[in-house]
């Protein structure tokens, strides 16, 4: 088994999705695809991706900007996502995760810092049902922050 761990500059270890057999494809920075991916272990996107993603396990670095329809079981999300994510097992935002998306799981772990948008289904039959469309995103004066107490 192979464990997916980023270390940072902190010292933390980031990251607890544990993945069975090989990467099976990889977008590096720079690298941009339109259209449908499919995969049979795991995938690691850091550059950009548009379209349909399914698979097991599929990883976005802290530079991917995904725009997608996602069929998976796991998800770990660094960087920009937009779109529908349907996971059966497992959903991670870390820390520098930008998401504007539906959410779909039965598992849901979202690290402080992490911005999400959208809608979310959990439990055990969360993976079957439909979520309502994203609205279209308010304007940032018109957005209304909440900040923790000291």
């Amino acid at each position: 088994m192979k464990s997916h761990e980023e270390k940072k500059g902190d010292g933390i270890v980031r990251g607890k999705i544990t993945a069975s057999g090989d990467l099976s494809g990889f977008l590096d920075v720079g690298t941009e695809f339109h259209g449908e991916l499919s995969f049979q272990d795991t995938l690691r996107i850091d550059g950009k991706f548009e379209g349909a993603i399914h698979g097991r396990l599929l990883i976005i670095g802290e530079s991917a900007d995904v725009n997608a329809e996602i069929h998976v079981a796991t998800v770990s999300v660094s960087g920009r996502l937009r779109g529908n994510v349907h996971a059966k097992e497992r959903i991670e935002l870390h820390a520098s995760a930008r998401c504007q998306c539906n959410l779909d799981t039965r598992v849901l772990v979202v690290e402080e810092g992490a911005m999400f948008e959208g809608g979310c289904a959990m439990g055990a039959s969360a993976v079957s049902r439909e979520l309502a469309p994203l609205s279209p995103v308010a304007a940032p004066d018109k957005v209304k922050r909440f900040a923790a107490s000291e």
